[in-house]
């Protein structure tokens, strides 16, 4: 087989891994899960960030606490599912509703907004149609329209990278889609070449200090990973294909400034579960494996594990001159997390009832020995300083909360070397995004600013915060306000004003 017809034959697979394994002409019970949230929402105003949401806006000057720097432009683009019903139906998971992008533009003190869906395939066909067409999680979908690829249902929903004179819109399983950065209009996905049309190319892209851009796909079926070198112009520089057997659900990796790090989870599929998300199951037996590629050829160095978790972001990784190599990330101790994104989704909360993720350094000695240090506290969405990117840095970003919340509600950093943290709390009534670091000038880990949204439920509105990077305790330095909320989405980047 040649090489056009192993990436065709995967483009394939990777489609038909996520199509449930049940009939189609089965009823399930999805408008009861609509019907479940319409009435938890009215009792649990705190559900306002998992509501159907279908509005684009344009805000030209949001309402503004304390002040931003007058040299602080640019834009915080932010991606997340917003779209989850329609008809009456509703999906039964949280990563399943169609993206939207919002931007928040930052110029002289002001601060505007304005969102959009992402217009992949799948979202112009169904609002066309005023319903849901593709019954990609077995919710019972009557008369649904045959999958073709993955990017047949591509919600391009997780995460938005700035690329040259670009955004690009992320998924976990299929092709980026193209955005312009001013209007948001959709151009179309990303071909980055003839032979790889549909791939996947996931949502957690490495880019380092010099703008090169590093990815993977997987294709769940056949186990195989294709790892993309790509310039900062987004034009492809090279690739690689590595046979993983791994076959679960694989959301983020790392690079070093000469390895790439693969992170396998300790994660199997279940073949007898409806849907791709449902299929994937905690293996407390199975140790995590971690796959330590050379970024020259994309061949496997080594291979090496540790006890048995599940992570779904990573911060940074390093090496030693030794030739060790450390990597942070945060880790649960189950997969029960899933459960509790899918019951959310009908309006069920669970406090006290998961477990919960924890910042963790993880090192591999140069003579192959394995340890990991997990830090106290509770934190998610772990963010660097982006210079930083495959080098040794000190601390790592991340939200935090409660294990009475059920969702976070404190913006934090972890010095990873001396385990200090510096942290803020927004409050229980807040629910809190996912924040990143935004360098000031090119001084790394310095003066830096850390910058991110939060939604108010009690109002039903919803902030963008800017801190000092250096000093969280002292809370935002400004504030800005939309007079609505806006979904609780997934990641996000800013863009620097030229």
């Amino acid at each position: 087989m040649n090489r056009r017809d192993f990436i065709a034959n995967m483009s394939l697979l990777t489609s038909l891994s996520l199509v449930p394994k049940m009939a189609w002409a089965l009823e399930s019970d999805s408008k009861t899960t609509y019907q479940q949230f319409k009435k938890a929402l009215s009792s649990q105003p705190q559900l306002i960030g998992y509501q159907n949401y279908t509005q684009e806006r344009v805000v030209d000057n949001l309402k503004v606490e304390g002040q931003f720097p007058q040299g602080f432009k640019g834009s915080l683009f932010r991606n997340g599912p917003a779209l989850f019903e329609r008809d009456e139906v509703r999906y039964e998971h949280l990563f399943e509703g169609d993206g939207m992008i919002h931007a928040f533009t930052f110029d002289q003190g002001k601060v505007s907004y304005k969102n959009k869906f992402v217009q992949t395939e799948k979202h112009r066909a169904e609002q066309l149609a005023q319903r849901f067409l593709y019954d990609f999680s077995g919710i019972g979908i009557k008369n649904p329209k045959p999958i073709s690829s993955a990017d047949t249902i591509n919600p391009a929903n997780t995460n938005i990278l700035p690329v040259g004179d670009e955004l690009w819109a992320l998924w976990e399983a299929g092709s980026a889609h193209s955005l312009n950065p001013e209007t948001l209009e959709t151009k179309g996905t990303v071909t980055l070449d003839s032979d790889l049309k549909g791939m996947p190319f996931s949502a957690h892209p490495k880019v380092e200090a010099d703008g090169t851009i590093w990815n993977f796909g997987l294709d769940y079926s056949s186990g195989k990973l294709i790892m993309y070198r790509l310039k900062p112009s987004g034009q492809l520089h090279g690739f690689g294909v590595i046979d993983t057997g791994y076959h679960a659900m694989l959301h983020d990796f790392l690079v070093t400034e000469k390895h790439i790090l693969v992170i396998l989870p300790s994660l199997a599929i279940n073949q007898e579960a409806k849907s791709f998300m449902q299929q994937q199951t905690f293996m407390p037996e199975q140790p995590m494996r971690v796959l330590v590629i050379d970024k020259n050829d994309f061949k496997v160095k080594s291979s090496h594990e540790f006890p048995p978790c599940f992570i779904f972001h990573f911060g940074n990784a390093w090496e030693d001159a030794d030739g060790s190599i450390h990597f942070d990330g945060c880790r649960y101790p189950d997969l029960k997390i899933m459960k509790v994104i899918e019951q959310a989704m009908a309006g069920k909360t669970s406090n006290n009832e998961h477990s919960y993720s924890q910042s963790t350094l993880f090192t591999i000695r140069s003579n192959g020995q394995t340890s990991q240090q997990i830090y106290d506290g509770i934190s998610e969405f772990p963010r660097i300083s982006p210079s930083m990117t495959g080098l040794k840095n000190k601390k790592v970003f991340s939200i935090g909360g409660d294990k009475d919340q059920e969702w976070m509600q404190s913006v934090r950093s972890l010095n990873i070397d001396t385990g200090k943290v510096d942290s803020y709390d927004y409050g229980s009534d807040y629910l809190v995004e996912e924040h990143i670091v935004v360098e000031n000038g090119h001084r790394l880990e310095k003066n830096g600013y850390l910058l991110g949204t939060a939604l108010h439920w009690p109002s039903k509105k919803s902030c963008v915060s800017l801190f000092e990077a250096d000093n969280l305790s002292a809370g935002p330095i400004a504030k800005a306000w939309l007079p609505f909320h806006i979904p609780l989405g997934f990641h996000g980047n800013f863009s620097k004003a030229v």
